[in-house]
């Protein structure tokens, strides 16, 4: 409707321009007729009365015509005065009207220039100086040339890149499946609630700066350390965890216990390293694709720098355009994460239409969101919430969201559970309960002799068995 208003007024500026011309050629044609008749005027005189000479006939006719053309001057001339503020707005609108719908016009001026225009009708538009300032200012992040993106060394990849099309979905479930039964912790008493996500969009990319997926090989990264991501996000040039997580498309917060991180990084150290990639696609089951072209998981490795383990760092190879300036995305794994704990969605980069979904058992947890899109009623509590379903949907339409903006949901375990958690401990304290070895009929057999437990002759360390079988 937009577009067809601005057709519709630039039909009738363009009618008017054209009204103004037929009128000026009237002008023109009525000067052309009264020359005409004062010629044939004075040549019927001449021939009418036989006394007349033909000098008196070219005499009378210059006469005459010096006078109509006097008289057409001094109107010329007052209307010319009368109208030079209409012309002068006639030529701005054609000015104007030229720029807008004729861009390639624009071609002609250099691109300190354009921002100039740019400025000024910002400045034409908000009339508080301040706020004009506050725009322009907001506007010189985006407002970049491709001279721009070589000359200003302080532009993030980040700010090379744009997002559409972005839909992510998480569903939540509480129980640990098989995938997950190779960690450590105490499956009776689960730290955690598992994820399951699903994240699509399309990337644009404004300048090769920004483009990470120029290698045949693109990495994600899931990092231990909160802060860690915080400082991914945040686009911060401090910090160890870039040096190890560099170039990942995605990057995401793998919140296990220790004892739980360990299994990664033992089986990398040991001569079964190759296991890790086995337990890893197990585990997590990650799912990549790029323009359709499904990614192969190549190498999966516990990111360290100087001593100390960052996360787990995922490397796909796809065969897809390394050269494009545009590609659509899809990635989906899954992952545990402790209970009390947030999930969070971080646009770090402008993004256009953002549709962000959690769906959980409403009867086993509660889920709490906290957005901070900054865009109204389509983001806030009320409008996204169906509580009695146990989701959380936030669908924006035609608009962009800016960094740092995002979603953050706050798990924890339904109250009910807690309560009833906390009263089985009460009854049954596992600390106060001691058995007498003489009671168990078992401790009477005869007992096995331990197996001795198989070591890693490189690091002398025993190797953890992930399953019963023995396998890892």
């Amino acid at each position: 409707m937009a577009n067809e208003n601005k057709v519709n007024d630039h039909d009738a500026k363009q009618q008017k321009r054209i009204n103004k011309q037929n009128k000026k050629l009237g002008y023109i044609l009525l000067y052309v007729g009264v020359f005409v008749l004062i010629v044939l005027g004075e040549v019927f005189l001449f021939f009418s009365d036989p006394n007349t000479s033909l000098m008196d006939l070219l005499k009378d006719t210059v006469g005459n015509l010096m006078g109509v053309l006097a008289a057409f001057l001094v109107f010329d001339v007052a209307h010319e005065w009368m109208s030079k503020e209409s012309y002068a707005s006639e030529i701005s609108e054609q000015i104007l009207d030229t720029l807008m719908y004729h861009p390639e016009a624009m071609e002609l001026y250099e691109n300190d220039q354009k921002k100039v225009f740019v400025n000024a009708f910002i400045g034409s538009i908000v009339k508080d100086k301040d706020a004009a300032e506050m725009i322009e200012n907001h506007l010189d992040t985006y407002l970049l040339t491709p001279e721009d993106f070589k000359q200003k060394p302080n532009l993030t990849a980040g700010d090379c890149r744009i997002k559409t099309a972005f839909s992510y979905r998480f569903v939540l479930e509480t129980e640990r499946t098989q995938a997950f039964q190779t960690l450590r912790s105490d499956a009776k008493k689960d730290p955690y609630f598992y994820v399951q996500e699903e994240l699509n969009y399309t990337v644009k990319y404004l300048d090769q700066k920004g483009n990470n997926m120029n290698s045949e090989f693109v990495k994600i990264g899931l990092i231990y350390d909160n802060g860690g991501l915080d400082a991914f996000l945040r686009s911060s040039k401090n910090g160890e965890e870039r040096e190890v997580f560099k170039n990942c498309i995605f990057r995401e917060i793998l919140d296990i216990v220790p004892e739980d991180k360990a299994i990664f990084r033992e089986l990398q150290d040991s001569e079964h390293s190759g296991e890790l990639i086995k337990l890893a696609h197990r585990m997590f089951r990650p799912h990549l694709t790029i323009d359709r072209t499904k990614g192969e998981l190549y190498n999966v490795e516990v990111g360290n720098y100087k001593g100390r383990d960052y996360g787990l760092l995922f490397t796909f190879k796809v065969a897809h355009d390394q050269n494009a300036t545009e590609h659509d995305v899809s990635l989906i794994f899954h992952m545990p994460k402790r209970w009390d704990s947030i999930i969070e969605v971080a646009l770090v980069e402008p993004t256009k239409d953002p549709q962000i979904s959690i769906s959980y058992n409403e009867d086993a947890m509660d889920v709490e969101m906290y957005s901070f899109l900054n865009k109204g009623d389509a983001s806030s509590y009320d409008n996204t919430l169906e509580e009695e379903n146990g989701v959380y949907s936030i669908a924006l339409s035609n608009e962009w969201v800016y960094p740092m903006s995002g979603t953050v949901f706050f798990v924890r375990k339904d109250y009910r559970i807690r309560e009833k958690e906390e009263v089985m401990r009460d009854i049954q304290p596992e600390e106060n309960i001691k058995e007498n070895p003489e009671d168990k009929p078992e401790a009477k057999a005869e007992e096995k002799p331990e197996e001795p437990k198989k070591t890693d002759t490189a690091s002398g360390k025993p190797l953890v068995r992930a399953n019963g079988d023995g396998s890892f």
